[in-house]
């Protein structure tokens, strides 16, 4: 019985991560594109979400960052925008989508 019950458990496990895992897919692939809203606030498309960004003469705040394997993209296209560093970033999901 602890058995079946064990293999349950992990099937449903599974079941509940694997769309998490292959949502992310191959983001070799993916674009990160800038598009201004207004005097120093931009907005980042890629995979997923958006990230939001506001540049200001003292630095890049980041609303959101997405997936870790897009951090050079992201960065890339922030440089895009400003020459000052990231100084804070504001992950708005706890989980990994």
């Amino acid at each position: 019985m602890r058995k079946l019950i064990l293999g349950a458990v992990l099937g449903a496990a599974t079941f509940l991560v694997l769309p998490a895992a292959m949502a992310q897919g191959d983001l070799s692939a993916v674009e990160v594109t800038s598009q201004k809203v207004a005097d120093g606030i931009y907005m980042l498309t890629g995979a997923g979400g958006n990230i939001g960004v506001s540049a200001g003469a003292d630095g890049v705040f980041l609303i959101d960052d997405e997936f870790a394997p897009m951090t050079e993209k992201v960065k890339k296209a922030v440089q895009g925008i400003s020459d000052k560093p990231i100084r804070f970033v504001l992950n708005t999901h706890w989980h990994g989508d």
